[in-house]
This record gives structure tokens, C-alpha cells and sequence, in this order.
């Protein structure tokens, strides 16, 4: 499992524990954090494929 893989499979599963929060939304501040934390991995994804490519 390469680099990019293995983050993407992190923020599968940020994305389910964030989905399990109530409420969905930027109040509760766990979502929040999920929904951050999920969008930095992305940016690190983008990051390795420019990279690479």
C-alpha cells in the first residue's frame, strides 16, 4: 500500500467518524475537527502526487 493510499484510507474513515457526530455541523466542535483533519490529509494526498508526478 503506497504512501497516498494508506492517507486516503485515513480520511475514509475521519469522514465515517465524523458523519457519527451530532449535530452535523461547525458548532459541535468534534465535526469540526474531524472535518479539518480530513481536509489536511487531503492536502497532504496532493501534495505526494505532485510528487510523483
Amino acid at each position: 500500500m503506497t504512501d497516498v493510499e494508506r492517507l486516503q484510507r485515513m480520511v475514509a474513515d475521519l469522514r465515517a467518524m465524523r458523519d457519527q457526530c451530532e449535530p452535523k455541523s461547525r458548532e459541535d466542535q468534534r465535526y469540526f475537527h474531524f472535518s479539518n483533519a480530513a481536509s489536511q490529509l487531503l492536502w497532504l494526498i496532493g501534495d505526494l502526487q505532485a510528487e510523483e508526478g
